[in-house]
């Protein structure tokens, strides 16, 4: 019984460690290994991948917002109507722009993993393809909330330009 006891105590504290750590699939910025070629390519995934987070922090409030008077649509304010519109367009247009920068990377990135193994000093080389293939993987993490944000942005950006046109509004679309 006793056994029985410490296995649930366990269970109880180390479980939600555990799903916790499963949750956060956000790579972490590692450290630089002084190579610039490698350290400039890893700071510059990384803060791509930073903007894309605040970028969906962004679209899920106005997503949040939307949803809150999507019912009542035509009983909305304008004025709030349009903030959220020109919200949602500057999020979608600086989400174009990372996925461009992000496509760029990745040529880098398949560049930089071919040279790896010929960073000087060598002892140096295992940490530069490490640091390379982590890089690689938060432009991923980056791609991924870029989707989430297109896909929030489009649903809203559509169902706002269509109440605002119903309102005698002026719309620019892309």
């Amino acid at each position: 019984m006793k056994k029985f006891i410490y296995f649930l105590f366990v269970l109880a504290v180390v479980a939600p460690q555990f799903a916790q750590a499963q949750d956060d699939k956000t790579p972490k910025r590692p450290e630089n290994i002084d190579v610039s070629d490698f350290d400039s390519f890893k700071n510059n995934a990384f803060d791509i991948l930073d903007q894309s987070v605040k970028l969906k922090t962004d679209a899920t409030k106005v997503d949040t917002d939307v949803k809150a008077y999507a019912a009542t649509i035509s009983n909305a304010n304008l004025e709030k109507l349009k903030a959220d519109y020109a919200s949602l367009r500057g999020i979608s247009k600086s989400s174009k722009e990372l996925n461009t920068k992000i496509g760029e990377l990745d040529t880098q990135g398949k560049a930089l993993l071919g040279s790896a193994k010929s960073v000087s000093p060598r002892t140096k080389s295992p940490a530069a393809t490490s640091l390379t293939n982590k890089s690689i993987k938060g432009l991923d993490a980056s791609r991924k909330n870029l989707d989430a944000v297109a896909t929030l942005v489009s649903a809203d950006t559509k169902l706002l330009a269509d109440e605002l046109k119903k309102r005698g509004q002026t719309v620019e679309e892309d």
